[in-house]
């Protein structure tokens, strides 16, 4: 019974944990003027350069294809994000940052730095 009660309490903490990111995230996305989904995007590139794909985001994120081309597209029109053609494959496009989103960025980074310190208060 014992092993049952500690799944419960670590079902309970990762419930609360993931209520947390989505509350701060959807916050620091209000602040910038931006969807939470176009945060999602955002805040996926940023901390990971090298898969920049919109394929990348929905297999490492686990997103819909129609979550993230619904985020892609106002990022694009309001110039935080460009598109680079593939050298190799002209298919391939490759989403990358503008010194635009820089500000929306660092809000973001310290959005995620918050949730750090907050879950590992106490450790």
């Amino acid at each position: 019974m014992i092993y049952n009660l500690n799944i419960t309490k670590m079902l309970y903490s990762f419930k609360h944990i993931n209520e947390l990111y989505y509350k701060l995230s959807c916050e620091a996305a209000k602040k910038c003027g931006i969807t939470k989904p176009e945060a999602d995007i955002l805040a996926f590139l940023f901390n990971n350069p090298k898969c920049d794909t919109a394929k990348d985001i929905v297999q490492l994120k686990g997103f819909s294809k129609a979550y993230v081309s619904k985020a892609v597209e106002p990022l694009l029109e309001k110039g935080l994000l460009k598109i680079n053609i593939d050298k190799n494959d002209r298919r391939c496009q490759h989403l990358k940052l503008t010194e635009e989103s820089k500000p929306i960025i660092k809000e973001l980074y310290d959005m995620q730095n918050k949730f750090i310190n907050k879950i590992t208060e106490g450790i």
